[in-house]
């Protein structure tokens, strides 16, 4: 279809490929687009070989982009400079974050280490008052119950290795290519398909951090998996910070483990790896128990959070990032102690789904306990838990309520159960069939905030990862074989 004006975002109906695509078609562009995963990195090491990439297969993706209202996908991006700042200030104040999780920590032992760390380091005085958060937030277009208007809103915010930036990006290059193949032009493509360089913003994020510190010769610290499926994504990182100027010889991996022996604190609370000072370290592990396999782990953590080392993130905005933070903001007032300006915080604000609380005997939990066992189908029941897994849903709801104690009801919150826009997708996946499916998908953004407690921080916003799944699939994240990588299509939602 021909148009006079590239700059108008395009109609669904009119601009987005007939479904289904003729078979012959979608066998050529499936070979294509497996063809250009591998000659361009958007692969993943294999199932059977996770701790090595002689073997690797492509990662995950849809073979089109899926159809997202332009309107939400522009809300989620204005939103998330402010969403950055209100974290990187919760973090700082600890009583707060203490407080907000004081019944979680009575059966969540996870959580009280990680509050036990950060009390440990505040009350010592922190040797690094700048920190970094590498932020990704998380959305989904939810039709409401009473409007069918779809709205934006929030899933989760992950301030911690926040991932999957490198093959989003080679997801977005991957959907332009196969638009092209199938005719659509070049000005079309612009407008439904939104720029994507996360991999070049956090770069630089840790670039700036890394220069802050002020030695040329610093040390850019990884904390990594003992095994890690997953490791050519974060590759991309180094690889752009070696664009950006890091000798790459300065940037270390290490794990928790290995952390425990091979880093040391100086007089100076410098951390030292080797006879090097580390200027920064970037966690792209830390965030599940399964990463603390015995109190080295955690005295290696200590280690790193003790140290004036430039952490991303330093362990009070890993303590800001639970699911009961998120669901105290959600509470009357408490979005408001952190952000002053009427506006900004509405606009953070408008994003929340219902959120509920599960602390002891409070008559409003045992209300909204009491309807998610007679309608559990709209609710999800949530630990503090990352990176995918671990929810509750249906039937699992009523139970988990049914039989947990009230001391063990309150590590958990109860979330409003989403309606994503459903679509069709073909997700292709290495040695699967593909098929077209009904799908549903959560956009993601990614930003950045760098700075102290004393001064506004410096903020970013670039970037942004759709991972979609089968409309019947409960759990999310790429990692744990839920869902595949996917790439906006902006269309103006008109009720198709």
């Amino acid at each position: 279809r021909k148009h006079s004006s590239v700059e108008e975002i395009p109609s669904f109906k009119e601009d987005f490929p007939s479904l289904p695509l003729d078979p012959s078609i979608l066998n050529t562009l499936i070979e294509d687009a497996q063809d250009w995963a591998h000659a361009n990195g958007l692969v993943m090491r294999s199932a059977d070989s996770k701790s090595s990439s002689d073997s690797c297969i492509h990662a995950p993706f849809s073979l089109l982009p899926a159809p997202f209202p332009a309107s939400l996908y522009r809300q989620a991006t204005q939103v998330q400079d402010a969403t950055a700042r209100l974290y990187h200030r919760i973090a700082y104040d600890t009583q707060w974050l203490l407080n907000a999780h004081e019944n979680v920590v009575k059966t969540d032992q996870f959580t009280r280490n990680l509050c036990d760390i950060l009390k440990k380091v505040t009350d010592e005085g922190l040797a690094q008052r700048k920190t970094l958060v590498i932020q990704r937030s998380d959305y989904m277009s939810h039709k409401d119950p009473f409007t069918s208007e779809y709205t934006l809103k929030q899933v989760e915010v992950n301030n911690i290795a926040s991932s999957m930036g490198g093959h989003a990006e080679r997801v977005s290059s991957l959907h332009r290519r196969i638009l092209s193949l199938l005719g659509m032009e070049e000005g079309r493509i612009n407008a439904a398909i939104p720029h994507n360089k996360p991999i070049t913003m956090i770069a630089r994020a840790l670039f700036l951090a890394w220069k802050e510190y002020g030695r040329p010769d610093g040390v850019i610290l990884v904390i990594v998996e003992d095994v890690n499926q997953n490791q050519i994504d974060q590759r991309h990182v180094e690889y752009e910070l070696a664009e950006q100027g890091v000798n790459p010889s300065l940037i270390k991996r290490m794990t928790l483990t290995q952390s425990h022996k091979g880093l040391k604190l100086d007089s100076n609370r410098h951390l030292i790896l080797d006879g090097s000072t580390v200027s920064v370290v970037y966690f792209r592990a830390g965030y599940s128990p399964d990463h603390y396999h015995s109190h080295k782990e955690w005295d290696a953590r200590l280690t790193i959070e003790r140290s004036d080392a430039i952490k991303a993130p330093w362990i009070g905005l890993q303590v800001a990032n639970t699911k009961k933070v998120q669901q105290v903001l959600a509470e009357d007032g408490q979005l408001e102690q952190f952000i002053t300006d009427f506006a900004e915080a509405a606009s953070v604000r408008n994003t929340f789904a219902g959120l509920w609380a599960l602390d002891g005997n409070d008559p409003v939990a045992e209300k909204i306990i009491k309807h998610a066992q007679a309608k559990p189908d709209g609710y999800v029941l949530k630990p503090q838990l990352e990176g995918g897994g671990g929810n509750f849903y249906g039937d699992e709801v009523c139970d988990k309520l049914l039989h947990a104690t009230a001391e063990e009801r309150s590590a958990y919150i109860l979330m409003e159960k989403l309606r994503p826009l459903v679509v069709q997708s073909y997700l292709v996946r290495a040695h699967h069939s593909t098929q077209l499916v009904e799908a549903v998908s959560e956009l993601g953004v990614y930003g950045y905030a760098f700075g102290d407690d004393t001064d506004p921080p410096v903020v970013g916003t670039g970037g942004h990862l759709l991972r979609t799944k089968g409309k019947l699939v409960l759990e999310g994240g790429v990692s744990v074989g839920a869902s595949v990588i996917d790439n906006p299509f902006l269309y103006e939602y008109r009720g198709e």
